[in-house]
């Protein structure tokens, strides 16, 4: 779903504008895209100057985290939680107030239209956070720009990736490389929406126990209780796929070798066959990245992936991400065609 803001020059005169904040503003139309914390993606991604990242503040017993891509943040949090602590922690996402501050402080002067993803509003209430403080900004931004003598119409859409974590990095990603390519605004949705509703996930939890509690928080169900105390005592390692908004497990393996095997020559075949709708797959994990980085089929999803003309993102999870799925956990991600097979 996305929701669409368009403001004119008309507004309220009474607003008035800082001196220093008049200095800054543009003399050229800018385009901004905002993601929440817990999506996945690429550190250059990250460096890009028009993109912003609203944090997530998650508490664990008497420690507080802020999740926005800080790699010795995600450090710290992997150094205190590695035990499974996280199991019992609380994200606490901004409200639609702070939502409304941090789009008037950081997109209001400096940029035209706004993209703004978030993760799927059936697992998270920051999509509709995001929604409602976008519309609460709105008249503000349009007394700030009256003032500027901006007179262009800034738009803001908010977009329900209908995924998370390196599903959800898959829209964005998309969306950065149409922007780079100066796709119209119209195209953008269009295909921007077509990636939404073709990106599956798949998530692989190490321990099904964690897993499963962490999952009934946001209200899903895949994993069932008979699950967890058959596949604990067998090793068993579900292979869950997310698909616009919902989650159910496809398959199941022994062991964390077998099933991070069977995933990534999954994946490694569905680039082989040229048909993902954008050329990114994203790979997060919850854990030491050379654990990782070690197993085999991973350099075979690498080199399909280079044969193919197709990056390869192999990343850190957020903090977010890590609290959900555990220690341990992965989660793989391609926007494409129905598979015909599951892992």
């Amino acid at each position: 779903m996305t929701a669409t803001l368009d403001a004119g020059p008309a507004g309220p005169a009474s607003i008035a504008l800082a001196p220093e904040t008049m200095a800054t503003a543009p003399k050229a139309a800018r385009t901004g895209i905002v993601i929440d914390a817990s999506i996945d993606v690429s550190a250059d991604f990250l460096a890009d100057p028009d993109v912003a990242v609203i944090p997530i503040p998650i508490r664990i017993g008497g420690s507080t985290y802020i999740d926005q891509h800080d790699p010795e943040a995600s450090a710290r949090y992997m150094r205190e939680n590695g035990n499974g602590e996280g199991v019992a922690g609380q994200s606490i996402p901004l409200d639609a107030a702070q939502m409304r501050n941090f789009f008037i402080e950081r997109f209001a002067l400096d940029y035209d239209s706004v993209y703004c993803l978030t993760i799927t509003s059936t697992r998270s209430p920051i999509h509709d956070a995001c929604s409602e403080g976008s519309s609460l900004a709105l008249a503000h931004i349009r007394g700030l720009r009256q003032v500027a003598d901006m007179r262009r119409p800034f738009q803001f859409r908010v977009i329900d990736t209908r995924n998370m974590f390196a599903g959800s990095g898959i829209a964005a990603m998309a969306l950065r490389d149409m922007l780079a390519a100066q796709m119209s605004p119209k195209d953008v949705r269009a295909e921007l929406l077509r990636i939404v509703d073709s990106t599956y996930t798949y998530y692989i939890p190490d321990d099904l126990g964690y897993a499963r509690t962490r999952s009934r928080v946001r209200g899903d169900r895949s994993i069932k209780l008979a699950s967890v105390v058959l596949g604990s005592a067998l090793a068993i390692k579900p292979i869950i796929r997310g698909y616009q908004g919902d989650t159910h497990p496809v398959s199941k393996y022994r062991g964390r070798a077998q099933s991070w095997g069977k995933l990534f020559k999954f994946a490694a075949r569905r680039v082989a066959e040229g048909q993902l709708h954008t050329p990114h797959v994203i790979v997060s994990y919850a854990g030491a990245m050379g654990e990782l980085h070690a197993t085999p089929e991973l350099g075979e999803l690498r080199q399909a992936c280079e044969r193919a003309g197709v990056s390869l993102h192999v990343l850190q999870m957020s903090i977010t991400g890590m609290m959900n799925i555990g220690p341990g956990g992965l989660t793989l991600a391609y926007s494409g065609p129905v598979p015909n097979e599951a892992p």
